[in-house]
């Protein structure tokens, strides 16, 4: 009877232990492993076992978490005493709309043995996303060319994860930064830019041009990274040149159920539109618009930077600005 109570409370209770067999995978791959669970001094009535896959998002200086989906693995079982020994196997896909790991864009796994009557044994674990191979190409493109990821590169926007480049020395047009949202399409890679431009010297203005650059999977998979790099520094450069050639094109034609028969899914595809979900568009629109009324994103994620410049919150309509 005594050593019950004690179980109830957790000492000599029933042990868990999620054990990936890799601790990191790219959007659309599966994560695999198995969950050891090993018998206490009692015996003890299991309710359920699951995995609760957890987002921690620092945005604007605000923590944020939320469960991304919980995962039943097992229910309706008991767990004998000691020496007994399970090990339940355990797989989740990630979503092709998470956003991918950064500073503040962190992953956990929490599993929890649900005793009935008793304190929950639980095990957390953290866990990285990647990129898919084609935006990892891009990426590598970038810095081939000589972009340079800012601080806070990756943090989440409105419209979903954002990136900022440094542009390179060799750019022919007065470029301060580069800011890419991701669209991962089947055939297609799309970088939803916005180029902040600086324009009548330095004591000038700074302007916004917005425009869409497409990347076919068939020229990331043929192209070298050398290739792909011009490619997107020369439209970069000839749209701030003539900005009067950008297609117009609208945000919203990549939300679900537009009806502007874009691309075709909406956010769906749209890196970081998931946790645009689970934090909720009106939530986060708050947290940025309070945000901006005193400081700017790079001073909340410490960058040495005083361009200036907004955190992608105007990232609504593409197409050539004033």
């Amino acid at each position: 009877m005594f050593k019950k109570l004690m179980a109830k409370i957790g000492i000599g209770a029933a042990t868990v232990d999620l054990r990936l067999h890799e601790d990191s995978g790219r959007l659309g791959e599966t994560l695999t492993g198995v969950i050891h669970i090993e018998g206490g001094s009692v015996e003890q009535p299991i309710s359920m076992l699951s995995v609760q896959v957890e987002l921690r998002a620092l945005l604007k200086g605000n923590k944020i978490d939320r469960v991304v989906e919980t995962i039943p693995v097992k229910s309706g079982f008991a767990v004998k005493p000691a020496p007994y020994v399970e090990e339940v196997p355990f797989s989740f896909r990630l979503p092709n709309d998470m956003a991918i790991s950064t500073p503040y864009m962190k992953y956990y796994l929490h599993t929890v043995l649900d005793v009935e009557q008793a304190l929950d044994p639980t095990d957390l674990d953290p866990f990285v996303v990647n990129a898919p191979v084609y935006i990892e190409k891009v990426f590598r493109s970038l810095d081939r060319v000589g972009f340079i990821p800012k601080p806070g590169s990756g943090a989440m926007t409105k419209y979903g994860q954002e990136f900022a480049f440094y542009p390179p020395k060799t750019i022919s047009v007065p470029l301060r930064e580069l800011e890419v949202i991701f669209y991962d399409a089947p055939d297609a890679v799309h970088l939803l830019i916005e180029m902040d431009v600086q324009q009548g010297g330095f004591f000038g203005r700074e302007v916004e041009r917005k425009a869409e650059i497409i990347l076919t999977k068939r020229v990331l998979e043929d192209w070298t990274e050398e290739e792909v790099g011009h490619f997107i520094q020369e439209k970069v450069e000839g749209y701030c040149h003539n900005p009067q050639t950008i297609p117009y094109f609208s945000m919203e034609a990549f939300r679900p159920g537009s009806g502007h028969g874009h691309v075709g899914h909406g956010l769906g595809n749209i890196i970081g539109g998931l946790a645009v979900g689970l934090i909720g568009t009106a939530a986060m629109s708050e947290i940025l618009d309070e945000a901006d009324d005193f400081l700017d994103l790079d001073d909340v994620l410490g960058s040495d930077d005083d361009g200036g410049g907004d955190d992608g919150g105007d990232f609504g309509d593409f197409g050539f600005g004033d």
